[in-house]
């Protein structure tokens, strides 16, 4: 959709919101299309097309706009273009399909290690080497996935700088130390539990060719199920 039909679409549903949410969405327009926001002007024009979807959707419902993004529009548009510049999902479908894809994407190049790995003494005019693996080990490096991603994002992520009257996606976020450190508790919790969970889960053997065949169908996951953009 060319940015001039959402302006339009977006205008078409201001029309038709009450006082309360049209002030309301005022504020989020006011926002997003000033230098308060670091999206780019059809980014931004796309998320504006959004909201305003949302809020007449549930204006039918009798639900207002702050119940439904919080008293503070600007407070939660900051939020909103952090994770847009992120990438990070807004909506519960995307929110699982996301965390799936995270250990999916881990695992899949796990087993692509394990798959030369096993190759290599072949290759050497050795024996075909196989792997035991522990389906406690798989959980784990699932977690860890999921937390080193997080990890990476709030700290590495562009982020917005309050004091800075022109914000680029390429400012530095925050370091926090007490969040860094509740991630490292959270991935030093998680290798305390995989090795308990070593001892009474069961391990199993595979081949090259299985690796070969889980990492094939892990990739061919990637493109046609991960890779697909979310229609907005």
């Amino acid at each position: 959709m060319y940015i001039h039909e959402m302006i339009h679409e977006t205008k078409t549903l201001r029309q038709q919101m009450n006082p309360a949410n049209e002030a309301y969405f005022g504020e989020m327009v006011m926002y997003i299309r000033s230098g308060s926001s670091s999206l780019t002007e059809a980014k931004g024009e796309e998320v504006l097309l959004g909201l305003a979807r949302q809020i007449i959707k549930n204006q039918d419902k009798g639900i207002t706009a702050p119940e439904l993004f919080g008293p503070d529009a600007a407070a939660y548009c900051e939020k909103l273009v952090d994770d847009v510049n992120m990438r990070k999902p807004r909506s519960t479908k995307d929110k699982i399909k996301y965390y799936t894809m995270i250990p999916w994407v881990a695992l899949t190049w796990v087993f692509f290690i394990y798959m030369i790995t096993g190759f290599f003494s072949k290759w050497f005019g050795g024996e075909l080497e196989y792997t035991l693996i522990s389906s406690a080990s798989l959980l784990l490096i699932a977690a860890l996935s999921i937390v080193l991603i997080e990890l990476v994002t709030r700290f590495l992520g562009p982020g917005t700088r309050k004091n800075e009257p022109e914000p680029t996606s390429s400012s530095p976020r925050k370091f926090d130390p007490k969040t860094f450190a509740t991630y490292i508790a959270l991935a030093v919790g998680l290798v305390a539990v995989g090795m308990l969970l070593g001892r009474i889960m069961p391990s199993f053997t595979v081949s090259p060719w299985d690796s070969l065949i889980i990492f094939v169908v892990g990739l061919a996951g990637q493109i046609f199920i991960f890779g697909r953009r979310t229609k907005s």
